[in-house]
């Protein structure tokens, strides 16, 4: 059986890059991520799309191009923090997509089972969100961040039981929340940068669920 420990060295630093640059999208942007944004452009997406099954290929050319646009970092910013609010925190009628795993099952309620799922996980692992955080604990970027944790101990230990995890975490807890994430997003017009941000990560999801 193929498993996550048959992924080379040059992969697994890429798939670990871009699940941190996703996350960070995912959180909100900030100046230092606008920066790198414009510095380094989606150099890591456009290196891991060839990787991926579709749509992965293409969602890291739309990264790409929905990047080449901008000026500079302030310019980038303005734009990330008008799509961010519109898709993802306030908008008339409602959000378009919710960043909370919970909000895709059942009622559609914050804090239901995934939440208390992840909150599981993260005393498990002894860790804990920021202090003040006001975030649940089954925001996108924290499942991101606990996926990283797990691939980057399972290989640095070459531990079979963590990289079995993180497959099953990656592709059976993850992916179909964030397929109906996406959906959401792709029903919208505008801004294409999460949409396509969106679409990358489900591809990237497939890949490391599959293992």
């Amino acid at each position: 059986m193929v498993t996550l420990s048959a992924i080379g060295a040059k992969e697994r630093e890429l798939i670990l890059d871009n699940l941190a640059l996703l996350a960070r999208l995912f959180w909100g942007p900030d100046e230092s991520l606008c920066q790198d944004l414009c510095e380094e452009g989606c150099r890591g997406f456009s290196e891991l799309g060839p990787l991926l099954s579709p749509p992965g290929p293409a969602a890291a050319r739309d990264l790409e191009e929905a990047l080449a646009g901008f000026a500079d970092s302030s310019q980038l910013r303005d734009h990330m923090e008008t799509a961010y609010v519109r898709f993802f925190v306030s908008r008339q009628g409602g959000v378009t997509a919710p960043l909370y795993h919970s909000c895709y099952l059942g009622d559609g309620l914050l804090m239901g089972p995934p939440a208390q799922e992840m909150a599981r996980r993260l005393e498990a692992a002894g860790l804990g969100l920021e202090e003040g955080s006001s975030e649940p604990p089954d925001h996108l970027a924290v499942e991101l961040e606990y996926l990283i944790l797990l691939l980057e101990e399972g290989w640095a230990h070459d531990d079979p039981a963590l990289l079995a995890e993180a497959a099953e975490f990656a592709g059976g807890f993850m992916l179909p929340w964030v397929e109906a994430f996406l959906a959401r997003l792709s029903s919208e017009a505008g801004p294409r940068l999460y949409p396509a941000a969106a679409e990358f990560l489900t591809a990237l999801l497939a890949r490391l669920g599959r293992f």
